[in-house]
């Protein structure tokens, strides 16, 4: 996958609309302010603004309260909503307003960020040399590193209700075969349960099963992605696996698999639904296991006794997975050095003295070096650590810039029956071209 991240060529142009502060120049490694990201930022601002998303866990939460707490800064927390957070956040970056830090993704959707220019390059920070090769493909651009990426990756794949597949004789699916199998039973033997509940009113999810779980075969077998970057091929390629995700995508709506409101459903409804049984599978990330937690109460032993985790894709079980949302943060140059110091002394507390705490508040398994494994792990997270060992392929769209961000309303448009199949996949393609030559990727 380094070949995807080195494709990447230079993105100055994907955001010309957008607001820039001052360039640091060529050779210095800080924000523009003085301020050198090399892990010996001090804090020096009583307060800093936050921008994070709605659905972050406590976890999350609670390392702003602990950085505050200990070191006397006010912390400023903006919750944006969780549907369509990327919107949200580039539309206000577009008006050229700035957080101190900024919680987004480490996929190519942050390019749009236009990172040389508005994001602190934290390539020489400690916590860098303790990840492993995760920024070979995630979180960096052009050689450099801007994000700190705290958090397990997220698995993009199949929740489900375990005690209506024991009631029923059913298997962990691990094709879309299997899928439609499991669908068609239900429908014979519980006609009021859905087999798979769909939040197109969320619009996020629909990607997952729409594409992101199905491509996990082509990925896994052709480095798909990798090969239309390099102009081998299309998302419209006569034989795409693309449009065959698409197109098993509207099959399984079309055998009349999904929840009836599933145009206009929201995707924390899918979680109640599947907790309750009266839907049998979702497909979402796995960053979303607390709040299957939270409808048993915060029990997990009654969680994982009720939901399983599984990962289908076209032609056998592989996860798609792309770096967390949650606990993904960027430092934005904003031209305050006093700000930018603290949001950097930030970055350090989370990566190093608070990462201990972090884990152990998670439950989940440390993507630093030097951290001890939580004890305690709740078995539905193991799960999924167990899934990304086992059989894992980075997310198809991870780094298809363009594409990545209008994916999931070409699948909501399948949905609601707007889009065709082959329409959504000349569209995916024009995309993706459209922001590859804005971004003057090579070749493009």
């Amino acid at each position: 996958m380094k070949t995807i991240v080195k494709a990447a060529g230079v993105v100055t142009a994907v955001a010309l609309s957008l607001t820039a502060c001052s360039n640091p120049g060529p050779g210095r490694n800080d924000g523009g302010a003085g301020v050198t990201a090399d892990g010996t930022a001090k804090v020096k601002a009583k307060e800093l603004t936050v921008w994070t998303n709605a659905a972050d866990t406590p976890a999350i939460r609670d390392v702003y309260k602990r950085f505050g707490d200990k070191f006397g800064v006010k912390m400023n927390i903006v919750s944006i909503s969780a549907d369509a957070y990327e919107s949200q956040v580039q539309t206000k970056w577009a008006s050229g307003d700035r957080p101190d830090i900024l919680e987004y993704h480490a996929t190519s959707l942050f390019w749009a960020l236009n990172p040389a220019k508005n994001l602190v390059d934290m390539s020489r920070m400690p916590y860098v040399a303790k990840s492993g090769k995760i920024y070979d493909v995630a979180g960096s651009l052009e050689g450099k590193v801007y994000a700190a990426i705290t958090d397990t990756p997220a698995l993009m794949d199949m929740f489900y209700n375990k005690k209506l597949f024991e009631k029923y004789g059913l298997q962990a699916p691990k094709t879309y075969a299997d899928i439609e199998s499991i669908c068609t039973t239900l429908k014979k033997k519980a006609p009021s349960v859905a087999p798979i509940w769909e939040s197109g009113g969320s619009v996020w999810p629909t990607q997952i099963l729409g594409g992101l779980m199905y491509m996990g075969s082509a990925q896994k077998s052709e480095d798909w992605a990798d090969q239309v970057l390099k102009k081998k091929t299309t998302f419209d390629a006569p034989g795409s696996p693309y449009t065959a995700a698409l197109e098993e995508y509207k099959k399984l709506h079309d055998m009349g698999c999904f929840n009836k409101d599933a145009t206009t459903a929201k995707f924390e409804d899918s979680v109640k639904a599947v907790s309750e049984g009266t839907a049998a599978m979702v497909a979402l990330h796995s960053g979303l296991i607390s709040m299957f937690n939270d409808q048993f109460g915060g029990d997990t032993a009654k969680t994982d006794a009720t939901i399983g985790f599984a990962y289908p894709s076209a032609d056998g079980a592989v996860s798609a997975w792309a770096p967390n949302l949650s606990g993904t943060w960027y430092v934005p140059k904003t031209g305050d050095g006093a700000k930018e110091s603290t949001a950097l002394a930030f970055i350090q507390y989370a990566t190093g003295a608070g990462y201990q705490d972090y884990v152990n508040a998670t439950k989940t398994f440390p993507v630093l070096d030097g951290a001890t494994p939580p004890t305690g792990v709740q078995g539905l997270a193991q799960q999924v650590a167990d899934a990304y060992k086992d059989s894992s392929q980075l997310a198809f769209n991870s780094n298809l810039i363009g594409y990545n961000s209008q994916g999931a309303a070409y699948l909501t448009g399948i949905l609601s029956g707007s889009e065709t199949p082959a329409d959504a996949a000349k569209k995916s393609q024009k995309a993706f071209e459209q922001a590859a030559t804005a971004a003057g990727l090579p070749g493009w």
